[in-house]
């Protein structure tokens, strides 16, 4: 994905570290609901929530970034995305907290790869620098094939 091919991201924090999404593929924002647990799945899989009659799978971002402390707290949101742009295939995204939406206009936007070894996912989209923090670009896609797994 060059960094033209979107103009909005969805920034948000895990632990320490900021990362962003396509804020396009985004549907909703939620306080961490009620999630049914279900049987035999990876840790990261936290379960499923139903969301307007629709069931939603939702995963731990963080256990999935190799991150430890995966309490939940006051700012935990679950990020719910469209990795093909169609209802039926929605994931929720459990994150330490939502921060922002940022306009990609002016963003210096620079190459590169994760070098965390415990991480399910490797490869961003790019980083780029905002209030003094670096923030990681996701690749969605890859994000949907690793929760997959």
């Amino acid at each position: 994905m060059s960094e033209n091919s979107y103009s909005t991201l969805l920034s948000f924090k895990l632990q320490d570290e900021f990362f962003a999404i396509d804020a396009m593929r985004v549907n909703h924002i939620l306080e961490v609901p009620e999630i049914t647990k279900v049987p035999n799945t990876p840790d990261f899989m936290v379960g499923v929530l139903n969301l307007h009659g629709n069931i939603i799978p939702v995963v731990d971002l963080r256990l999935m970034m190799g991150f430890t402390n995966t309490e939940l707290t006051n700012d935990s949101a679950v990020v719910v995305i469209n990795p093909e742009e169609q209802q039926d295939s929605s994931l929720g995204l459990i994150v330490d907290m939502v921060k922002e939406v940022v306009e990609t206009d002016g963003l210096e936007i620079k190459p590169t790869v994760a070098d965390k070894e415990e991480s399910m996912l490797r490869n961003f989209h790019g980083t780029f620098s905002m209030d003094n923090q670096f923030v990681h670009i996701i690749d969605i896609e890859e994000l949907v094939v690793a929760a997959e797994v």
